[in-house]
């Protein structure tokens, strides 16, 4: 690096401000009376709750406490299969670290657009199978749950393909 670049170089440092910072982020939120219910229902009774309008009759999962198609306060539940179809798929070549258990995910890994048997809505969740060869839209999955259940959507380890 010539005498003259070096000096360019520190002159667009100048105006660089830095802060290292180690920083211990612990939170804790509520997520209400509809994801206390889910969960309580999930972890307790291995059930998955959707929530149900009982205005047009969507079922939302995850559950939320307004319609976004008729507007009404959901007031009713509806037992949600651990099995669904494929909406939408792809598979993820990038490693990341897994925010759900801070740990580098293993790739490649299949990621879904799944809806659930008794859902009018999709979840975004992992798939077991990882070869675009053998993805689809329509293809059927079930949750492989782990077997210790915390209450927590981690429960669900990811999606496997199954025949029907």
């Amino acid at each position: 690096m010539s005498e003259g670049e070096k000096r360019e170089e520190e002159k667009e440092e100048e105006g660089l401000l830095r802060v290292s910072i180690n920083m211990d982020l612990e939170y804790r939120w509520s997520g209400g009376s509809y994801y206390t219910k889910f969960y309580r229902a999930w972890k307790e009774e291995r059930k998955i709750l959707g929530s149900k309008c009982s205005g047009c009759g969507r079922v939302y999962l995850p559950p939320r406490l307004i319609c976004s198609e008729c507007y009404k306060k959901i007031d009713e539940w509806a037992e949600i299969s651990d099995k669904g179809t494929v909406r939408a798929y792809t598979v993820v070549y990038q490693p990341f670290v897994d925010p759900r258990t801070g740990k580098p995910r293993q790739v490649p890994y299949g990621m879904a657009l799944i809806q659930l048997d008794g859902a009018d809505t999709t979840i975004n969740y992992f798939l077991e199978e990882n070869d675009l060869s053998r993805m689809r839209i329509g293809m059927r999955v079930q949750a492989v749950w782990r077997d210790e259940i915390e209450g927590n959507i981690t429960d669900i380890m990811f999606f496997r393909t199954i025949e029907e």
